[in-house]
């Protein structure tokens, strides 16, 4: 078994292992092996394969396309570990090369540039953020009444059928924001939308740390952190 990552703007954003005789899919489709919810990437994008100790790099037709060592394939292309590997903006590389600057607690960006933020497990969880934390729904509605967080690094809210936590109204966007786990504690990243998020009364516009007992509005529904 081999790990890989998925990296971009030198961050990890996913790890994912492949075993001989494997072919992984990466896309930003449901029906994907690896997914990766963003727009720059296709459905299906591209192949990962591990054949007889060798691996095969495939672009399935992508829109972005996928490189090896700068040029742009269009079929099955045996690689090196060392190779430079792009599916769409994102690095494709063996977790054992992964260098110390790659390897965060959590990556995130602005809604240009990602549709999901996905985070990687903080190595330690700090003693300000031991017990169990919750988001509850004080108003409105949502898909549960309480979604615990505890050992959930992300959390997607808004509309959108993919989300962990969904929640309704007039033009709540399918990605409304999201709740995120670092070592100093849970922070929320808004999206883009029509709608605003507001926590404790005051728009956010951009990433900020969460402390027990918020409350955060979108539309008609309120959610406390608890």
């Amino acid at each position: 078994m081999e790990e890989w990552a998925l990296i971009l703007n030198n961050r990890v954003i996913k790890r994912f292992t492949i075993e001989e005789g494997q072919t992984l899919t990466i896309g930003r489709g449901q029906d994907a092996d690896v997914t990766v919810d963003n727009s720059a990437i296709s459905r299906q994008h591209s192949s990962l394969e591990l054949k007889g100790g060798t691996f095969y790099l495939t672009d399935l037709y992508s829109l972005n396309g996928t490189k090896v060592n700068g040029k742009k394939i269009v079929s099955a292309v045996p690689v090196k570990k060392r190779d430079h590997l792009e599916i769409g903006k994102f690095i494709l590389k063996p977790a054992e090369l992964l260098v110390d600057e790659e390897e965060v607690e959590s990556f995130s960006t602005s809604p240009e540039s990602m549709d999901q933020t996905i985070f990687v497990k903080p190595k330690a969880q700090p003693k300000s953020q031991a017990g169990h934390y919750s988001l509850v729904v004080i108003d409105g509605q949502a898909s549960t009444e309480r979604f615990n967080l505890s050992g959930i690094d992300s959390v997607k809210v808004g509309s959108g059928d993919s989300c962990d936590l969904i929640i309704s109204g007039f033009f709540v966007a399918r990605t409304q924001f999201f709740i995120t786990r670092g070592q100093g504690g849970y922070s929320i990243i808004p999206n883009s939308g029509l709608r605003r998020v507001y926590v404790n009364g005051k728009k956010v516009d951009k990433e900020i740390r969460l402390k027990k007992g918020d409350l955060i509005k979108v539309a008609g529904t309120t959610l406390k952190l608890s």
